[in-house]
């Protein structure tokens, strides 16, 4: 029964494709969407002016590669490169390593990436989701209240939160440590970038580049919120695995038309 339904799907696909179209068929849409974008700040980190080209910062750090998980048979990127690719990101927004410098560091910059699966951590609190902000959250956790009618009135940000947290994801975290407590046993956190990205139908090594460069000037900014980025604008311009070099970025015009934000 099982080989009758799969030759019937075969036949479908074949019925409702030209011959030259064959070979461009594919299960997996070729437009990625949103990247999910959330920056906590703490107190500490408020009175921080924060990092700008003309006033930069600058720092030490550390690449922990994929400490948020993996899976067998994915392609990941090489962590060195990976990790000078993300300094090359945060050094457009005014975040220089101090290493080879005559500059002190005021911030201790750790990142770290991965592969997180729903139940795996808490992929709401990752990806910046907040019931007070859902006009549709559960009333009654485990029952059926009158949410369900408000369920269209939420926001893209939180339709998007919650169709991303039920599946498996990519993730990226950079936290910024205040430098000289950051070997102590009370290390001083002053803000935490997080990026998110379903992984279906992607490497770790294509997404991650292209995330970063997406999420690129909401390093070390406070979000409030969990922010969405347009990364095919990203992938578009090109982000290439061999060097993870950027080679351009498309804009969008002044007239383009906006997404609905609701």
């Amino acid at each position: 029964m099982r080989r009758r339904c799969f030759a019937l799907l075969l036949a479908l696909v074949a019925a409702c494709t030209r011959p030259h179209e064959v070979a461009a068929f594919s299960l997996f849409s070729p437009s990625w969407g949103d990247v999910i974008v959330v920056t906590d700040m703490t107190r500490a980190g408020r009175q921080v002016a924060p990092a700008t080209p003309d006033a930069p910062v600058y720092y030490r750090g550390r690449t922990l590669g994929s400490k948020l998980g993996s899976i067998p048979g994915d392609r990941e990127p090489d962590e060195r490169r990976m990790g000078k690719f993300v300094a090359d990101v945060l050094a457009r927004q005014g975040y220089l390593p101090a290493v080879g410098t005559d500059r002190e560091p005021s911030l201790y910059l750790v990142v770290q990436w991965g592969h997180l699966q729903p139940g795996y951590g808490d992929l709401y609190w990752f990806l910046g989701y907040n019931a007070a902000d859902d006009i549709a959250a559960p009333s009654f956790p485990g029952m059926l209240g009158p949410e369900v009618f408000r369920r269209g009135f939420r926001t893209r940000e939180n339709e998007t939160i919650l169709g991303t947290a039920s599946r498996p994801i990519y993730g990226i975290i950079v936290t910024a440590f205040e430098y000289v407590s950051a070997s102590t046993e009370k290390p001083i956190v002053y803000w935490q970038t997080r990026i998110g990205l379903p992984a279906q139908g992607k490497s770790m090594a294509d997404a991650l580049p292209a995330m970063v460069l997406a999420a690129g000037d909401s390093f070390g900014r406070e979000t409030k919120a969990a922010v969405l980025k347009n990364i095919d604008l990203v992938r578009k311009g090109r982000v290439e695995e061999g060097e993870l070099e950027t080679l351009g970025i498309d804009e969008p015009s002044a007239d383009a038309p906006r997404p609905d934000r609701r």
